[in-house]
């Protein structure tokens, strides 16, 4: 049974393996280092939301306790059936302990609705609230006259409001009607209050509540107009006041930008860091915008995250998160890598091995059978030399030559890893005891032949010489020879021709009988080289022709003989 890995990475060649683990390392480092970012967004926006809305609820919730504090001091004004004396809104006033409980708030002040616009009746009212100092300023012909009569704690600031007509600026009127008509708090727009008389001028804002006659809320618009008496208030000074409200956040996660209704310049109220809020912008990690309503007023407040934020972040571990799978991947393939150079090399050495195997086999084989061959052939010229009935001496010569010729065959071989052997120096080498002055001459085509068709043509050519040198033209010095060869394309199969042609020798008589010679070359060259043999004993001399194709037979060079 084949095991999974086999199933999966057995026919991968073994140096596509890194490069495939190299892929999906890089892949899968990629994913999860996008999953890894998708989700540190996704927690760093959480985060942001849940801060953003942290922030707010404290500004709101801040708001809304200063709302309630008016509240309470509208409560004095009801709770009275004659009107409030200043001893008595003072001592209310101190009682709140503004600055402690209550930081970030500029004061507490009733604004007086004057009934005559400030005449003797006026005058009269505010003697018995124990403010005759306070002069009522002058406004235009029908339009009301809202006096600030208290206003605590009394310092610089806060005096400077004193007698200050509210009614007669638009943005405190508009607020001021607003309160007026729906019996609630209302907050005003941004202004710049009275009470900015020294110092770097800040913006501010106002909370009015209304103060009805008969102490209740009259369920009508006409009746809240008619019964109004006047407002109680607070003046806001903005910087201090957000100042105040996070002043127990020494590395705040957020800073922010608050914009009276719009973000225009001209409507900024505060903001909570001292560079450009473009740059600021910039540099933030995150920003965002939220609407803020208090006491029917809108504020709009910018958040931008500041580097305390930031540090809580797990989006910077992003990068070291992808380093280390850069640097797994990098290790594993490496590591897959040196596997795979390992296993190729282990796969090149055994293959080399079993290269050397089957060279040592072959090798072993070609031997026995060259071995072999060889023994058969000094076998059958042994017994064919025998056989010829000459003497002793005779039989020794001819069987030492042609044994002889056989070697000579066999180093031209050797000398080319028995590749093959070149034709011509086949020739020479069998004429070579004959080669006196010009009487043989050799022509022909750089032509290799296969072992076995040159052990057999070096056979042929020696028995040829032989003859020659005995009985032929070699025999005196007269006598010529020539050998020819051409090379010949028959049928897309390469063939030789090779002429032997004797002349000027003795004159030549056909043999009586047939001996080991001529059978060697009419028989054995015939069925060994599978070619065409004509040998001709014309009374010129011997002429013989050899057709024979040139691929390799494998036979055995003198069994034809036999």
């Amino acid at each position: 049974m084949r095991r999974r890995d086999d199933l999966t990475f057995g026919k991968l060649p073994p140096r596509l393996l890194p490069l495939l683990v190299l892929a999906l390392g890089l892949l899968a480092t990629a994913m999860a280092g996008l999953g890894f970012q998708r989700l540190a967004q996704s927690r760093d926006e959480e985060r942001f939301a849940n801060v953003v809305a942290q922030a707010s609820n404290q500004i709101a919730a801040r708001l809304d306790t200063y709302s309630a504090v008016l509240r309470s001091a509208a409560g004095l004004f009801a709770a009275r059936q004659t009107m409030v004396t200043r001893p008595e809104f003072r001592a209310f006033v101190d009682r709140l302990d503004l600055p402690g409980e209550y930081p970030g708030i500029q004061g507490l002040g009733f604004s007086l609705l004057t009934p005559d616009g400030g005449g003797a009746e006026t005058a009269t009212l505010l003697a018995r609230m124990g403010a005759p100092e306070v002069r009522v300023r002058a406004a235009p012909p029908g339009e009301p006259v809202h006096t600030v009569v208290f206003l605590e704690p009394m310092d610089r600031r806060n005096l400077a409001a004193i007698g200050f007509n509210m009614y007669s600026e638009p943005t405190r009127r508009g607020a001021m009607e607003r309160a007026r008509d729906t019996g609630r708090a209302a907050m005003s727009g941004k202004v710049e209050l009275v009470q900015e008389i020294e110092g770097r001028k800040q913006a501010g804002f106002l909370i009015y509540h209304p103060v009805y006659r008969g102490g209740g809320t009259p369920p009508t618009v006409e009746g809240r107009r008619a019964d109004l008496v006047g407002f109680v208030y607070s003046p806001f000074r903005a910087d201090d006041l957000l100042a105040g409200i996070f002043a127990n956040e020494p590395n705040p996660r957020v800073s922010f930008a608050i914009y009276d209704g719009t973000v225009r310049p001209e409507n900024l109220l505060h903001r909570s860091f001292r560079h450009d809020e473009q740059e600021v912008a910039r540099h933030a990690f995150m920003s965002g915008q939220r609407e803020l309503r208090v006491a029917g007023a809108t504020w709009q407040v910018v958040y931008y995250t500041t580097p305390g934020f930031e540090r809580g972040s797990s989006r910077g571990l992003a990068l070291p998160f992808v380093l280390g799978g850069l640097l797994a991947t990098a290790l594993l393939t490496a590591a897959t890598w040196r596997q795979a150079q390992a296993r190729v090399a282990a796969e090149a050495e055994v293959a080399a091995r079993r290269a050397v195997e089957s060279q040592r086999e072959l090798l072993i084989a070609e031997l026995n059978h060259r071995v072999k061959n060889t023994l058969a052939t000094v076998q059958s010229i042994a017994a064919q030399t025998l056989r010829e009935g000459a003497s002793l001496r005779e039989t020794r010569e001819s069987f030492e030559s042609r044994l002889l010729a056989l070697s000579q065959a066999h180093d031209l071989l050797t000398k080319a890893n028995w590749r093959g052997a070149a034709l011509e120096d086949l020739v020479r080498l069998e004429l070579a005891p004959y080669r006196g002055g010009r009487r043989i001459t050799l022509d022909g085509e750089p032509t290799t032949l296969g072992p076995n068709t040159a052990v057999a043509l070096a056979m042929g050519l020696h028995e040829l010489a032989t003859n020659a040198a005995k009985y032929g033209s070699l025999s005196t010095p007269e006598g010529r020879l020539r050998v020819s060869w051409t090379p010949q394309d028959r049928s897309g199969e390469p063939w030789l021709v090779l002429e032997w042609l004797e002349s000027g020798g003795p004159q030549v008589k056909r043999p009586s009988r047939r001996g080991f010679g001529t059978r060697l070359i009419e028989n054995g060259l015939r069925r060994q080289l599978g070619g065409e043999v004509e040998l001709a004993f014309e009374p010129t001399g011997v002429r013989c022709r050899l057709d024979v194709p040139l691929s390799e037979p494998a036979a055995d060079p003198l069994a034809a003989s036999r």
